[in-house]
This record gives C-alpha cells, sequence and structure tokens, in this order.
C-alpha cells in the first residue's frame, strides 16, 4: 500500500508542476489553457488528499510521517526531472497513472 500512495504523491505533484505555465511549456513544448490548469490543479490536491488517507489507514501513529516522507521524495525526484530532463515527465506524465492502477490491482490479489 505504501508503493501506492507513493506513486499517488508522485502523481499529484507532478500534475501540480504541469498546472504551472513554465514547467507545462518545458514538456509539452506549449502553453496549457486555462482550464487545463485548473483540471491539474484539482487533480492534484485531490489525489494529494488520497495520499495522506491511505498512509493515515495504513499506519495511524506514522501516517503523517510516512506522507512527509513520500512528498520529499516525490518532490525531489520531480525537481532533479525538470532541471536535468523535462521532456522525461511526459513519459512519467503517462507511466504513473498504468503504474499506480497495476499496483492497485496486484494489491488486492
Amino acid at each position: 500500500m505504501y508503493l501506492i500512495a507513493t506513486l499517488l504523491c508522485l502523481s499529484s505533484f507532478t500534475a501540480f508542476a504541469l498546472a504551472k505555465t513554465p514547467h507545462y511549456k518545458a514538456v509539452f513544448g506549449t502553453r496549457p489553457d486555462q482550464t487545463l490548469s485548473q483540471r491539474y490543479l484539482i487533480t492534484a490536491w485531490i489525489m494529494l488528499l488520497l495520499t495522506l488517507g491511505l498512509n493515515i489507514s495504513q499506519a495511524v501513529g506514522y501516517g503523517s510521517l510516512m506522507f512527509c516522507g513520500q512528498m520529499a521524495l516525490a518532490v525531489l525526484l520531480l525537481g532533479v526531472m525538470l532541471a536535468f530532463r523535462p521532456r522525461w515527465v511526459r513519459s512519467l506524465f503517462y507511466l504513473l497513472p498504468a503504474t499506480t492502477l497495476l499496483a492497485t490491482v496486484l494489491s488486492i490479489l
């Protein structure tokens, strides 16, 4: 379950980054329109709250600590990727939902 929470957190911060015009332009080469940016922000907040909920439901005492660690890891990975290889974020943008879905299915089985 912590893998799912970490993937959700990374997806959330990817959406936060893509909601900003400079990051979106570095990744996709165009400017995002206002509705797309708002959708990214709403989706990012929902995924971040899901991550917090997952962590607290798994480890009541240490859930918030795990959440802080996952956020730090996600921001570090995304920041390094945006600084050195912004085009890789496009691949990450498409792979993260599939990987999260696969991890969820495998955890249920």
